[in-house]
């Protein structure tokens, strides 16, 4: 029986300790750079200008925890054409004119310009 109870205040020890380690785990602010712009890419095989984000296609994976302050800088290098970032399953506490739809939440990113995306991630999907 003693043995038994040993056991158990040990598991409780371990399990509380790891609680507290993962409560205590700080908020990190996490920094992108995306420059979208057209580029000529071959995503079927056939070679035609495509949208992209620092050259790629599809655009960057963020990589982000719970509680964490996500920041993206974009600038439009698409020359004629306005641009906005829409973050689906990502809600816009505390931020929703940067919800990225373009003349309802958000003015346009026009040509040329940058604009930076800020939010807090409340949940993770």
């Amino acid at each position: 029986m003693a043995a038994e109870g040993s056991r158990i205040s040990i598991l409780c020890f371990f399990t509380t300790l790891l609680c507290f380690s993962l409560q205590t785990s700080e908020a990190k602010v996490r920094h992108y750079k995306w420059e979208v712009k057209y580029e000529f890419k071959s995503p079927d095989c056939y070679r035609k200008l495509v949208i992209t984000i620092n050259g790629g296609t599809p655009g960057p994976t963020i990589i982000a925890q719970q509680n964490d302050t996500v920041v993206v800088d974009v600038k439009n290098s698409l020359g004629t054409e306005n641009l906005a970032i829409h973050w689906h399953g990502i809600r816009q506490i505390g931020s929703p004119w940067a919800d990225g739809t373009e003349g309802v939440t958000q003015c346009p990113v026009l040509p040329g310009d940058t604009f930076r995306y800020k939010f807090v991630v409340d949940r993770v999907s």
